[in-house]
Order: C-alpha cells, then sequence, then structure tokens
C-alpha cells in the first residue's frame, strides 16, 4: 500500500465502522452481511495499525491525544445515555395523537378487542424490508395497548425458507397465533387487522339470521336506499350473516345468535310470527327495524313480539322542528341525545340520523326495556298520529292525540322468564340503516353497538368504530347563503375596489 493512500483508507474504514453500527442497529436480521462487514472492517483497521504502529504508538503518548480521548470518551457516554434511552423507548413503545379526531390512533373498536387479549399473542409479518415501515408503524401501536402482543418482522427475500414452509402467497402476509389458534391475512388497514384478531378470539363465530320474502331492505343493494354498507360492517364483526325465508322453515335454526328483521314492506304470516315468537321463547335475541306505516298496520303480529320486553311502536311519524336549523326536513330527526346510563350509548356523542321514524316507547309497569336515543324537547319535537297529514305536509301538534318530545326512537328489552336470558331491539326507522344515512351520521355505530349488546357480545361495544371517520358538517340554508354572499359577491368586489384604489393612487404619484 502506497503511503499517500493511508489516510484515504484511515476515512475507509472509519466509514466501514459507521456502516457497521448502522446495520447492526437497523437491520440486524441480516446477520451473514453484517458479521462479514464487521471482519472485513476489523481487520483493516488492524492492518492500518500495523502500518503505521510507531508513529501511532508516539501519538497516543501525546498530550493532545489525552485531552483527545477524554472529549471522545465524554461524548461515548452522552450516546451511550441517548442509546439507553431509545432502547428503553423501543421497549416501551407510547406515541401521542394531537388529531381532533384521532386519525393516528388505534379505533375504540380495536381497543375494546385488545382488553379480550388475555395471553401472549404473536404477530408475524411476511413482506420486503421496504415495505415494513407503514405496516410496523401500524402494529406496534397495537403492542403498544396490551403488553401480550409481540410482533416479529421476516424478510421475505432473506427467508424463503419460511416463506415456502409457511405457504406466504404473498408480501405483506401476517399471521396471528393465539393459544394454539391462528390466521393468515394480507394486511391492508387497522380493520383487517382487528377483524382477523376477533376472529382467533372467538370460541366460534357468531350466526345471525336477516329474514327474506316481506321486501325487506337488500343487502346487495349498493345504492342508497340499499343497506349493503350495514351489511359489509356485520360481516366485519367476524359475524356469520345469513338469509332466511320463514315460510320455508318450521323453526329457526338452532345456530341462531340472533335474528333481524329489517325493513319488511309485507306483513308477515301468523305462522311466521309463532316461529320467532317460538325462538325467542327459547332464549333468542331479536332486532327489529320497522318505519311508519302510512296504510294500515302491517306490523302488528310483529309488534306484539317486543311487548313481552316492554316496548312499544307507536301508530306515528316523529316530527321534529330543529332539524330543520341543520338542514334536514322535519320528519328527518337529526339526533344527539342519548341515555348515558346504558353501555350502549353510554359517552356517545356522534350525531345521529332517524328519518321518518316512528316513536318508540316503553310500556307503563314493565321496567325491562329502556330507551337510547331521543329527539329535542317540546315544543320542538313530538309524535304525529295525523299521518294523512303528514303526507299531505300539514302536521301540527293535536295535545290529547300527539305525543310531546322528548320522544324515544329505539328502544331495548331483556327477558328472563325465557329457557335463557332473551334480549330485543326495537328500532322505529328502518331507512336509518340504509346506505344514505351512514356516511353522514354515527348510525352505524349505533347499529353495530345495539347488535353486539342483542348478541351479549358486549366486550366490543365501543363509540369510534373502525372505518366510521367520516362526519361532514351539514349545513343550514342560512349558512349556504352566507357562504354564498361572501365568496361570490363580497369578496370579489372588495378585491376589485382595492384595485382601483390602488391603480388610481399609482396615478396620482
Amino acid at each position: 500500500m502506497k503511503i499517500n493512500l493511508y489516510p484515504l483508507w484511515v476515512i475507509v474504514d472509519f466509514l466501514l465502522v459507521i456502516c457497521c453500527l448502522s446495520l447492526w442497529i437497523t437491520a440486524s436480521e441480516y446477520k451473514t452481511l453484517n458479521i462479514s462487514l464487521s471482519v472485513f472492517t476489523l481487520c483493516l483497521s488492524l492492518i492500518l495499525i500495523i502500518l503505521r504502529y510507531k508513529e501511532i504508538e508516539s501519538f497516543v503518548k501525546t498530550t493532545f491525544f489525552k485531552n483527545m480521548m477524554i472529549h471522545v470518551i465524554n461524548t461515548v457516554l452522552v450516546l451511550c445515555i441517548l442509546g439507553m434511552i431509545n432502547y428503553l423507548g423501543n421497549k416501551n413503545y407510547h406515541e401521542f395523537d394531537l388529531t381532533v379526531e384521532k386519525r393516528n390512533s388505534l379505533a375504540g373498536q380495536t381497543m375494546k378487542v385488545l382488553e379480550m387479549v388475555k395471553a401472549p399473542l404473536k404477530i408475524t409479518l411476511f413482506a420486503k424490508r421496504e415495505q415494513w415501515d407503514p405496516i410496523l408503524r401500524l402494529l406496534k401501536l397495537y403492542e403498544a395497548q396490551n403488553k401480550n402482543v409481540k410482533i416479529e418482522a421476516f424478510d421475505t427475500d432473506l427467508r424463503p425458507d419460511l416463506v415456502k414452509s409457511l405457504d406466504i402467497a404473498q408480501n405483506g402476509m401476517v399471521i396471528l397465533n393465539y393459544q394454539g389458534n391462528e390466521t393468515k391475512f394480507i394486511i391492508t388497514d387497522e380493520l383487517s387487522v382487528t377483524n382477523n384478531l376477533l376472529k382467533i378470539l372467538r370460541d366460534r363465530q357468531l350466526v345471525i339470521y336477516m329474514t327474506s320474502g316481506h321486501q325487506e331492505l337488500s343487502c346487495d343493494s349498493k345504492e342508497a336506499e340499499g343497506i349493503s354498507t350495514i351489511c359489509d360492517e356485520i360481516r366485519a364483526q367476524n359475524y356469520d350473516l345469513r338469509f332466511i325465508n320463514l315460510t320455508q322453515t318450521s323453526a329457526i335454526p338452532a345456530d341462531a345468535d340472533g335474528v333481524m328483521v329489517l325493513g319488511p314492506q309485507v306483513s308477515f304470516l301468523d305462522s311466521e310470527t309463532a316461529q320467532l315468537s317460538k325462538y325467542l321463547q327459547n332464549g333468542g335475541s331479536l332486532f327489529l327495524a320497522l318505519a311508519p306505516s302510512f296504510k294500515k298496520n302491517i306490523y302488528k303480529n310483529l309488534i306484539e313480539l317486543a311487548a313481552n320486553y316492554g316496548l312499544m311502536l307507536g301508530e306515528d311519524i316523529v316530527i321534529d322542528r330543529l332539524s330543520t336549523v341543520q338542514g334536514a326536513e322535519a320528519t328527518i330527526p337529526i339526533i344527539s341525545e342519548y341515555n348515558q346510563e346504558h353501555p350502549i350509548t353510554a359517552g356517545m356523542s356522534q350525531r345521529t340520523i332517524f328519518p321518518l321514524s316512528a316513536s318508540v316507547q316503553t310500556i307503563e309497569g314493565q321496567d325491562t326495556a329502556t330507551l337510547l336515543a331521543f329527539t329535542s324537547k317540546f315544543p320542538g319535537s313530538w309524535a304525529e298520529s295525523d299521518l294523512k297529514g303528514v303526507t299531505e305536509g300539514k302536521a301540527e301538534y293535536q295535545a290529547g292525540k300527539d305525543i310531546q318530545g322528548p320522544i324515544g326512537l329505539i328502544g331495548i328489552g331483556e327477558s328472563t322468564a325465557t329457557v335463557k336470558d332473551s334480549r330485543f331491539v326495537l328500532l322505529g326507522s328502518s331507512s336509518f340503516l340504509i346506505n344514505g344515512y351512514q356516511a353522514q351520521s354515527g348510525n352505524g355505530t349505533l347499529f353495530l353497538n345495539s347488535l353486539s349488546w342483542m348478541l351479549s357480545d358486549e366486550g366490543i361495544i365501543s363509540f369510534n368504530r373502525t372505518g366510521n371517520e367520516n362526519a361532514p358538517v351539514i349545513l343550514s340554508s342560512h349558512h349556504i347563503q352566507m357562504i354564498f354572499v361572501i365568496s361570490i359577491i363580497i369578496v370579489p368586489i372588495v378585491f376589485f375596489a382595492t384595485a382601483v384604489f390602488i391603480y388610481r393612487r399609482r396615478r396620482l404619484l
């Protein structure tokens, strides 16, 4: 080696030392590369020392070297302290989300699910290293919330043996392992992780039957009047959603954890309601969503089922004049008042919309029922009994006939007189469930919370469910007019007048 190249090799050796330290810290899984580079760097350092041993020995004895070593030692100690802090930080991972909507935090639904993790949960990621960062950032939020969660990541390029033995189909696959239960899935977002976590936490998948054959709301329809969004959310909770036509059965299947009747347009036969009644007597649970009957009461036999749970559906339509202030019609109550003493709605602050809703009332003398959501107080709202007058655009409160607000819109009831505890949910607005009102409100959250309660799955009741983040502001007609006047008229006039003023002033200078 030529003497004049010695400083260059010293610089190269120093850079290699930095590279070795960086690789051991950030990419410790590349052991072959790290060990090879470390050995090469060590050999190069020894060669450089041997080549200039005499000069180095003399330099070490100087006062300058001693002073320099003091500074080096101080720097190393500071770096060691920072390294220890960093290590403790990684081992005790915490983040603080300062955003108003908590977009960088786990949803309340996920937090509830994580509370169910009582034993070690192993999360294993298989992806190319360049894909790790966003995925691990999400998974570490789970680890930070529960000490039983442990994360491990493998580079699919580095470990083809594991990829083949575990049948890893593609990058981004995650394996969850909990108490012998295992599931594999492609991670896309928080929802995908939480749903698969629910899958392995439950002993079995809860089964929900939805009635058909009465022109009920359709899960297949993605139009505004369909309920595909609600159905997707039901399946996303790892519930097994099935359909049943009661005219073709003699009894509700024994594996039914719950039954839903959502917005029928045709009345049920007595034989069909008899199946539902027997199912409830055997400890089943029912979610009944109806709408005001403007022509005749086609729900009589269905409503009778609710009476055993202390609930009653009024033959009326709810009017809420305060909704017009928020840009909605009076027949579309916008609700922000909830029963804060029940777990379904305790702490709930999201706005919900109940279009074309009948009143839900509790039967006097029965304490098994509870109302969850209410309209504003009278005279802001009431339950209008003159349905014909509403269709003609006339709605006025009539003392003795109509019910003063606040009016209940959804109620729940329990019965212990059955084989096992039976639960009932009565919703006075089937339109509450349609796609057109899901993105604009907390309807989906209230529905899923009620459904979880009905299925005795209260452990995952939440008011910040995954995927329910859209909450657009509904502007009143006065606000819209104000925005138009300011942006279209006032602002252009102000700019034009300013331009004229500046132009004339410059002419005068």
